[in-house]
Order: C-alpha cells, then structure tokens, then sequence
C-alpha cells in the first residue's frame, strides 16, 4: 500500500501500517456512478475501508508497538489519494478501485470503481488486495519508505449485500497486514554499527522471501532476508518488513558486514506472541553483535550473502 504520511517519534515517513485510532464502524453505502442492467458485467463498486488494529501488546488499541527491548512507539496509518486496490472473485482479478482518503482521518478511505464480472449475487465475497497478488520480501533497503512504496501487502473481505442496478452495496473493508514491521539497530559493545549490508534469517525456517496465488492456494518460498540500506540513518535503525509463518518461538540470526567491511554476528529471540499476528511494529534497537573468531578484523567480505 502506498502511503505519504507516517508519525514517528525520530522518523517522518509513509507506511500503511498499525493504525494507532479506536476501531471505526461503517454504515454500508451504495455505489455510484450510472445506473446499467443487471444483466450487464460492469458494476461499480464503493467500499468504506479501515485497518484492522488488533493484535498489539497489551491489547492497548493499537496505540502502542511492541518493543522486544524498551517502550514501545506509535505508527499512525494514511492512505494515499488514489492508491490502487485490487478486487478478486475467487483467484480471479475483476478489476482496481482507488482509494480516497478520509478529510477529517486520513487512516479511512472510501475505495471505487468497475469491476467486470459476468453475474454477481448477494452474499457473494470477494478479496481486495493491497497492492498485488505476488508478495516478494527481498530488495529491501531498511527504510520506512522503502516498505511503504514495495514491500506492504494486506487484504480484506468484503461481502455483497445489495445490487441496485449494476451499483453494489457492500460490507466495510477491514484490511488486515500480511506481515510486520521490524526496527534492528545493531551494536558492537557501546558503539552502533552501521551495515553496508545485513542477512536475517529464522531458525524456525518460515520466513517468507516470497508468496504468490496459483489457483485458489498460496506457495510460499521461505529463506533468508538480505537487506541492503539505501543511506545511513543518524538513528543507527534500519526498517524490516517480514512475514514469518513460524506457529512458536524463533531465533533470528543476523549476518552483519559494516561499513569498513568487517563480518559480524547476532541472534535475537523472537517469542511466538509476536509471530502470532502479522501487522505488529515490533522494535530491536539495540543488538549486540561480535566478530567471529575465524574472521578478520575488516576489509574481507564484501557482501553479507558471500558468508553462506
């Protein structure tokens, strides 16, 4: 999902992410547009759209992240003016809507368009998805905008309950992340290091490089994150988004290589309550990295990858 707003305490930036905003209940509302046959393929749709704010520490509203090693902080949601949805009937794409912002909370969005299908009765669900079928986790370059612009992917079910004409009524999308957030800062004793480059893979072997929509039945290819930063933050934190189908308790481990080209190591322990619900921003600022005792001190390794 695109996004051009994200408050954060030490950051400024876009992510359609963990709306920190009291659940919000929609009034069903009909489509607009000129009125055609029934019969016809073409229907316009309008759907009043939210995100799903469960799954946070402490069941707090979501007003709160989870911090694996301090308090936590706020992510705030916005749509952007014009962002595209994808609607699906069964694994079958049936057209875009775009969205538009809310005046007064930009976290809402009222979602329109055709969509062509050959016949559509009450009751019937169909599948919006933000922003495409295909969900790939690599390339990443550690940032909050980065994520927003390629790497946030969530989904919602909407169920047809009125068709005045080819002008559909619909329930409220309720969009739900399909992965979360992760803040990693890495430090070598009391000093931040600063990667050219960083791996992060799971033990549990569930975390997700890619997941695409063959039929009716997602494939998922698991393997291991190399995330390449774009700049060097003046925080030292660098922005993740994974999506780990672990059902218990992981480790992440951590293959660093800092800016004068030196390997280091680390692990973090990942409980299953933060694996439970994709959708979390779940932070890691302060990770104690070392140098293993087979490696140089520096000017080595050129890229993390080279370690396996």
């Amino acid at each position: 999902m695109k996004t051009t707003k994200q408050i954060f305490s030490t950051v400024c930036a876009a992510l359609f992410i963990l709306a920190a905003c009291q659940p919000v209940e929609f009034e069903e509302i009909s489509g607009r547009g000129n009125s055609k046959n029934a019969n016809d393929s073409v229907w316009f749709l309008t759907v009043q759209a939210t995100k799903e704010i469960s799954g946070q520490a402490g069941n707090d509203g979501g007003t709160k992240a989870l911090d694996l090693t301090d308090s936590g902080q706020t992510l705030n949601a916005y749509w952007v003016n014009n962002a595209p949805v994808k609607v699906y009937k069964g694994n079958t794409c049936v057209g875009t809507l775009k969205a538009s912002p809310d005046e007064t909370n930009s976290a809402l969005a009222t979602l329109s368009g055709e969509v062509t299908v050959s016949g559509l009765n009450d009751g019937e669900e169909l599948t919006l998805m933000v922003p495409s079928d295909t969900w790939a986790y690599t390339g990443q370059v550690g940032t909050i905008a980065g994520i927003s612009d390629k790497f946030d992917y969530a989904t919602a079910i909407v169920k047809v309950n009125g068709i005045s004409g080819n002008n559909i009524t619909t329930s409220g999308a309720v969009f739900a992340n399909e992965q979360s957030i992760y803040r990693f800062g890495f430090k070598n004793g009391s000093s931040y290091i600063d990667p050219k480059d960083f791996v992060v893979s799971a033990n549990g072997g569930k975390l997700v490089q890619s997941l695409n929509l063959s039929g009716s039945t997602w494939t998922p290819t698991y393997g291991s994150i190399t995330v390449t930063p774009s700049a060097t933050p003046a925080d030292h934190f660098y922005y993740v988004s994974l999506r780990n189908e672990s059902t218990t308790d992981d480790t992440y481990r951590f293959i660093v290589i800092g800016s004068n080209d030196a390997l280091y190591l680390a692990s973090k322990a990942i409980p299953a309550s933060v694996l439970d619900v994709p959708g979390k921003f779940i932070s890691a600022k302060e990770i104690a990295v070392s140098q293993p005792s087979f490696a140089p001190a520096s000017g080595t390794i050129d890229k993390a990858e080279d370690v396996f």
